[in-house]
């Protein structure tokens, strides 16, 4: 074969390859403080942790906020081609491929200073409390099955508000974001909720690719390699040490 052929053929691979390379990725995520927001600085330590390995992957990405069930189904239609910060249910498996864990929430139940229950021992020990949770969210099995009261809202702080007011005995809720929303919106109220130990569950977040996305399976192998990349060398440590985590 000759060099000019030859030429032809390293171009054409390289132009393929660039293409590959330059190839642009829309996530969606929803407004989910401290750990991702329009809001935030780079979108908040999970958002980028998660654009930080997908561009070292070769990836354009494009990060667009919205509420959570429009999220959602754009992205198990595929009009967007992922979602940031997920976290794992059977349903959703279905419609996404997942990536390794990025972060994990610690979930806990937050009470007023000096009320019961001192510490979290079983989800039966629940049944006398009104738990507030947050409508969507996926909420631990165990509190269904042990047939405690629930009462759901639309946002974590409506539910923190409701304790303050009486009307709740405890909270269940992201430690983080409890940390995040008591500082900044309840003032001196704030002393008054404590979040109390152990954590009920932790839900790890997961970057999701739409399995209606071309090549899905293989951005989720990249963006993999290169989150495995970023705790090797530091970086992942350099971030969320950043937010102070």
């Amino acid at each position: 074969m000759s060099i000019w052929r030859w030429g032809v053929l390293l171009c054409a691979a390289w132009l393929l390859h660039g293409n590959a390379w330059a190839r642009k990725l829309v996530l969606a995520a929803t407004e989910y403080p401290p750990y991702y927001s329009e809001a935030l600085e780079r979108g908040g330590p999970v958002a980028e942790l998660t654009l930080a390995a997908l561009r070292e992957a070769g990836y354009e990405v494009e990060l667009r906020f919205m509420p959570w069930a429009r999220a959602l189904k754009l992205g198990e239609s595929g009009s967007v081609d992922g979602l940031v910060g997920v976290w794992r249910s059977p349903e959703r498996e279905a419609k996404f491929f997942y990536s390794e864990p990025v972060v994990a929430n610690r979930i806990v139940l937050c009470r007023l200073a000096g009320r019961a229950p001192a510490r979290f021992t079983t989800f039966e020990a629940l049944r006398p409390y009104t738990v507030g949770v947050v409508r969507g969210y996926a909420d631990p099995p165990g509190l269904a099955a042990a047939g405690i009261k629930t009462e759901p809202v639309t946002h974590d702080l409506q539910n923190l508000r409701k304790l303050l007011a009486g009307h709740l005995d405890l909270v269940l809720i992201d430690s983080r974001v409890a940390q995040y929303l008591i500082r900044r919106n309840l003032g001196t109220e704030r002393e008054r909720i404590q979040c109390i130990a152990p954590a009920v569950q932790e839900h790890p977040q997961y970057l999701v690719v739409s399995r209606s996305t071309p090549g899905g399976a293989a951005i989720v192998a990249a963006f993999n390699e290169r989150l495995l990349r970023l705790r090797r060398e530091g970086e992942f440590q350099a971030i969320v040490g950043r937010w102070g985590w």
